[in-house]
Order: C-alpha cells, then sequence, then structure tokens
C-alpha cells in the first residue's frame, strides 16, 4: 500500500520561514552582546538595525510581516479598533505615571491616582496588557512592562501615542463622512479631522487654537522625527557638493535634521523655518556650538517664501500633509525667491505600486496614506502624481532625480533644480 503524500500548508511554510529568520536576528543580537527583544519591562524600547546590514534588516522585518500573515490566516475579518480605546486611557488619564517602574500598584490605587471608576479602568488596563502593555503578576496588582515603561518615561513617545488617540482616531471615524460631503478633498478643512471637531479650519489652523494640542503635536512628530535614522538622509544626497552653502529646512520643526546636517557638513549654513511657537522652542533647544551655523526663522508656507537666493530649500515630510492643490501652491509660493539652479529637494515617502514593497512596508505606506486622508485631506505621492504636480507649479521647475534612500525603503529624496 503506497504511502500518503503530504502537502505543506501555507502556516507551516510561514512559521518555518519565522524561525530561521528569527534565528538570523538572535545570532546577530548575540554576537554583539545586544540585549535581545523582551516584553519584560527591563527590555529594550529601541530594536535599531542599521540600514546598511540589508540581510540583517530584512530579517527583522519578515518574522513581523509573517506574523501578520499568520494572524490573518487565523483571524481572518476581525479588527481591533478597541486596542486604540485602551491605549487612549493610558495616555487620557496618565496611567503609566500613576504609579513607579519597577514598583507594583492596586487596581483601587491607580483608580483614585487617575480619579477613573475602578471597575472601568481594571476592564481598560486588562485589555491594554493583551497587547503587553502592563502586566497583572498577582491578582489584583500590575506592574510595568517594556510598553508601559516607555510610555512613563519618553515624553516624546507618549506625546505622539496622544496626538494618534486624541486626534487622528476621532478623525479616522469621519474620513468616509467626508468624502460623502466634500468628494475629493480641495482644502484641509475638508477632511475627517474637521468633521470629528466640527470646525470650518483645517488641522494646523485648528490647534493653533488650543496651545496644549499644538505643542503635542509638535512634541510628537519631533519624537517621531528624532527616531528616524538620519543616516540614510546624511548618504542619500551628495551635501558636500554644495561646497558653502545656505540651506533654508523649510517647515524643519525644532531642527533635528538641519543639527544633523550641520554637525556633517561645516560647509553648510542652515535656516529653519517653522510655526513661531516651534521655531523659538528650537532655538532654546539649539546646541552652543551650532549657533552661528543653524539660525531659526518663523514662517507659514502658505505665503511667499522670504529667504531669497539660497542654493536649496529642503521639505522633509512637508508636503504628503497638505491636499495636492495645497502641494503646487507652496511650490509657487518657493519660486519668487529661487535664484538660477537652486535646488528644491523633497525628502518623503513615495508610494509605490502594490506588491513593489514586502507586506509589512507596503502596510505601513498604507496606514500613513490613510492618516493623511484623514488629517489633511492629503495623500502619500508617487512618481507618477510629482511631474504634473511640478508642470502646475512652474514649468521652470525641473525634477533632476529621486533616489530610494535606504534602497527597498518608501523613504525617497527627490532633487528639483530651478531653470528660470
Amino acid at each position: 500500500m503506497g504511502s500518503l503524500a503530504t502537502t505543506t500548508t501555507r502556516i507551516e511554510e510561514l512559521s518555518t520561514l519565522i524561525a530561521s529568520k528569527t534565528q538570523v536576528l538572535n545570532e546577530y543580537f548575540q554576537f554583539h552582546g545586544f540585549p535581545t527583544p523582551s516584553f519584560d519591562v527591563d527590555g529594550p524600547l529601541r530594536v535599531v538595525i542599521p540600514p546598511q546590514l540589508t540581510a540583517i534588516a530584512k530579517a527583522h522585518l519578515i518574522p513581523v510581516t509573517l506574523q501578520t500573515q499568520v494572524l490573518a490566516l487565523i483571524y481572518f475579518g476581525r479588527s481591533q479598533p478597541y486596542d486604540i480605546v485602551s491605549l487612549q486611557a493610558i495616555y487620557r488619564y496618565k496611567i503609566a505615571t500613576s504609579f513607579p517602574v519597577g514598583g507594583e500598584a492596586s487596581y483601587e490605587d491607580i483608580a483614585k491616582t487617575c480619579g477613573v471608576d475602578v471597575v472601568h479602568l481594571r476592564r481598560l488596563m486588562r485589555h491594554a496588557m493583551t497587547n503587553h502593555i502592563f502586566s497583572e503578576p498577582r491578582k489584583g496588582f500590575v506592574a510595568h512592562t517594556a510598553a508601559s515603561r516607555a510610555l512613563a518615561q519618553d515624553k516624546g513617545l507618549s506625546e505622539y501615542v496622544g496626538m494618534h488617540c486624541e486626534e487622528a482616531f476621532p478623525a479616522s471615524a469621519r474620513v468616509l463622512d467626508a468624502l460623502d460631503k466634500f468628494g475629493t478633498p480641495q482644502d484641509p478643512s475638508q477632511t475627517g479631522f474637521s468633521l470629528a471637531n466640527n470646525t470650518d479650519v483645517g488641522f494646523y489652523d485648528e490647534l493653533q487654537k488650543y496651545p496644549e494640542r499644538a505643542k503635542r503635536f509638535r512634541d510628537g512628530a519631533s519624537a517621531v522625527t528624532s527616531r528616524i535614522p538620519m543616516e540614510p538622509f546624511l548618504v542619500g544626497y551628495d551635501w558636500a557638493s554644495l561646497g558653502n552653502a545656505t540651506v533654508v529646512d523649510v517647515g524643519g520643526s525644532y531642527g533635528s535634521v538641519s543639527i544633523g546636517l550641520a554637525k556633517r557638513f561645516p560647509n553648510l549654513s542652515l535656516i529653519v523655518q517653522d510655526f513661531p511657537a516651534t521655531v523659538e522652542e528650537g532655538a532654546k533647544q539649539l546646541p552652543e556650538s551650532l549657533k552661528d551655523r543653524v539660525k531659526f526663522s518663523p514662517y507659514s508656507i502658505l505665503e511667499e517664501q522670504p529667504i531669497k537666493d539660497a542654493d536649496l530649500y529642503l521639505f522633509r515630510a512637508v508636503f504628503h500633509n497638505w491636499p495636492d492643490a495645497y502641494v503646487v501652491k507652496i511650490l509657487k509660493n518657493q519660486v519668487p525667491a529661487l535664484k538660477k539652479g537652486a535646488r528644491i529637494l523633497i525628502s518623503d515617502h513615495y508610494a509605490p505600486e502594490p506588491g513593489v514593497m514586502p507586506p509589512m512596508v507596503d502596510r505601513q505606506l498604507r496606514n500613513r496614506d490613510l492618516d493623511m486622508l484623514a488629517n489633511f485631506g492629503a495623500r502619500e505621492l508617487g512618481n507618477e502624481e510629482w511631474p504634473v504636480i511640478m508642470k502646475q507649479a512652474d514649468p521652470g521647475l525641473r525634477i533632476v532625480s529621486t533616489k530610494m534612500s535606504p534602497p527597498g525603503s518608501t523613504n525617497g529624496i527627490m532633487e528639483v533644480i530651478w531653470e528660470g
């Protein structure tokens, strides 16, 4: 009697690949003496793989991507909006800072400190624990995990979480309402955010009415920007070829990018532009050694560029926050300031066709794309859209090159020259 042929199932293939790539990561961590990822309270808050280590970086990504596929096979059709609800409660009620890291606290004590009914606090925290935020080492008592420790100790991360829970989460629920009402957004006020906030202005104008919300956005966005490795950006463009040059960092927040450029390229002089409160705070944080080469200046990108004849105007993670018509307007506002041969450098996410990127990278990009739609009426632009936008802004703007940095990512650097 012949033996039955066996067929390897998809879930078996995924589990085998996860195991092999996890082993690659484990060997990398052990060889360098790095702490391995853990949910324990003393686990590392970040796992940073240098982008130039391509094989390791891919191995780092694959287990996460494949685990998502496994869960999709098992739990198809289930969505978890309540992950945000429990995280929102942690932020809003300041639960992470309600008791010391390394200690324990009862639900009753946490409820009293945070001013929340103990029954509902327990429900919310136990839900968060399913995402490894806090743990319950013994009945009725709570301890920190690596995730809750990060929320307790990293103010920037906490503000980023708050930004998403308190601003993006309500906006996401009104995206389709906005599309039904306005169609394709032509203005930043035609968004889920504006409907959720019952306002007739866009994201930035609304937040300017509320200084605490505006500061939360600035701090959260700056915290995320500071975590993006600078090296791919620094090596992704030939900055040294500019020589003694003036670079205008448009929408540069607290100046983290300009500070990185100033440290690496001593021939560059940099001017950071942003909202008045933002540049005021950025100037306070600027290292003393760079104050002669990095300056801060208030500027609204919806107005004509006041700094004339600079060598390069940098827009990093700016345009994906604006509807297409406003991207054109912002570029038009730069033209009167440009001397012949001046550069505009656009460092942003670039949307590839589906299937080009690994599934997890593609998912992150699509999430960002919908985030831009919900809050700003904007989108992640691709190589097909940019030539059209440049032509609409001014025929004298010519795209010289677009380079993905690091290779294989969605982070791109586009160089545009003003030919007059």
